[in-house]
């Protein structure tokens, strides 16, 4: 009896014991496996972002400055206006290489509403009232001095003959400064319209000039004061007959004092006022001499 329950105390110890064990095993063995059954269990774990920082810091962050930027204004800036410059026009060259005055657009130049300068040309200058003026060219009927001219004769008096003859109704006459047949017809309408032949047939002398400018004058008489086209008329008619005297349209007492030294010098009353006697003096050519 003793022996038997010795027995069943040392069983009883002996599982007291293997229990023990076996509950520090399977304590040792639920330790072991517990992260890697939570880890199986729970939610897996949310990727790491760009530079260590994970989602919901990332989120925080970003509701942060979302925040910070709908709470504070935005500077803004104003930039002046742009103002585009134009360039500078440049010049064609003229045939010859002459630079033309006819601006052209430059590089980046807007092409659209451009206008092409054209050069001006002025008119003719007219011819005196009742005058058919030239039929080309442009007349200079001033001059410093009135040359003898001869057929073939060139230049600038030739023009001034020429726009002259125009003038006195015995062309027409082309307006090109050569003395040529054409105009060496209108001056025999001149010469036959004198008294008889010429002295020098085809040749401008002084007393031509004369007669050809003053064809142009009216029947007006002109004197102290006058002024307007038949006083520079006058005045070309004295020069061409030998006086010194400005052509500027006024009959002032330099014009009265060249019409007294024609009228002294054909004989007629030297009074200084040009009425028919002295008009017809100059219609027929007189010169001072």
């Amino acid at each position: 009896m003793q022996g038997a329950t010795g027995v069943r105390g040392h069983t009883a110890r002996h599982r007291m014991v293997f229990s023990a064990a076996s509950a520090v095993v399977l304590g040792l063995t639920l330790s072991a496996c517990g992260p890697l059954t939570l880890g199986r269990t729970s939610a897996a774990p949310s990727p790491a972002v760009a530079g260590g920082q994970s989602p919901s810091a990332t989120s925080t962050a970003t509701a942060t400055s979302t925040g910070d930027a709908a709470t504070e204004p935005v500077p803004t800036m104003t930039a002046d206006p742009l103002t585009p410059e134009r360039p500078a026009p440049t010049t064609t060259p003229a045939p010859g290489g002459a630079a033309s005055g006819t601006p052209t657009a430059g590089a980046g130049a807007p092409t659209d509403g451009a206008a092409t300068v054209s050069p001006v040309t002025a008119p003719p200058t007219p011819g005196p009232a009742g005058g058919k003026g030239p039929m080309n060219g442009s007349c200079e009927r001033t001059l410093p001095a009135y040359p003898v001219l001869e057929p073939g004769a060139r230049g600038g008096a030739v023009r001034a003959l020429q726009c002259l003859l125009d003038d006195a109704d015995y062309g027409p006459v082309s307006v090109d400064g050569v003395y040529g047949a054409e105009t060496r017809a209108a001056v025999r309408r001149v010469e036959a319209s004198l008294e008889g032949p010429p002295a020098h047939p085809g040749r401008i002398d002084a007393g031509t000039w004369v007669l050809v400018i003053s064809r142009s004058l009216g029947d007006v008489t002109l004197q102290l004061g006058s002024q307007g086209p038949d006083v520079v008329t006058l005045q070309r008619a004295l020069r061409a007959a030998g006086a010194t005297v400005a052509v500027d349209g006024r009959f002032g007492a330099q014009t009265k004092k060249a019409v007294q030294r024609l009228q002294d010098a054909n004989r007629v009353g030297a009074d200084g006022v040009v009425r028919d006697e002295t008009l017809f003096l100059l219609k027929m050519g007189a010169t001072i001499g």
